[in-house]
């Protein structure tokens, strides 16, 4: 009877240290079950940040295109603004000319200034267009040769 009374003791012993053994791993079981629902929460979180972050990329690009053709107008404007200045330029010289030309008639009645010509330089004692003359500032540089021209402008 002893026997048997130390067999099933031992028998208890085992069982209870096998019963501990499997409350071990069912809580290394369960350990494990919470990292994985930790990570799936964090991989989830993830996808979303994922998603929101390719939904900025695809603004930004439309913002970037929008931008790029904001450029191409902007830069087609500044050629025809700068066309524009240098006409508004040889217009006003053209204003100012047939000013001068008007004061200098109203000034020198008996003088006839109808061979005044706002494009042209005196060379060599005839006017000539101004990419005729390689001369740096145009025409001669010889005050008799072009004093009509600045009688005009000083009017």
């Amino acid at each position: 009877m002893q026997l048997k009374a130390k067999r099933e003791a031992e028998q208890k012993k085992e069982e209870s240290v096998e019963v501990e053994k499997s409350m071990e791993r069912e809580k290394k079981l369960q350990l494990a079950m919470e990292q994985i629902a930790k990570k799936d929460k964090e991989l989830l979180g993830l996808k979303n940040e994922n998603a929101d972050l390719k939904g900025k990329v695809h603004t930004l690009e439309k913002n970037k295109a929008e931008l790029e053709t904001r450029i191409v107008e902007l830069c087609g404007q500044k050629k025809v603004a700068e066309v524009s200045k240098e006409d508004h330029g040889y217009d006003m010289l053209l204003a100012g000319f047939e000013r001068a030309k008007k004061q200098a008639e109203f000034l020198f009645p008996d003088v006839s200034f109808d061979k005044l010509d706002p494009i042209k330089v005196v060379h060599n004692g005839a006017l000539v267009d101004d990419d005729e003359v390689d001369v740096e500032g145009g025409g001669d540089h010889d005050p008799d040769s072009y004093m009509c021209l600045v009688v005009v402008f000083i009017f």
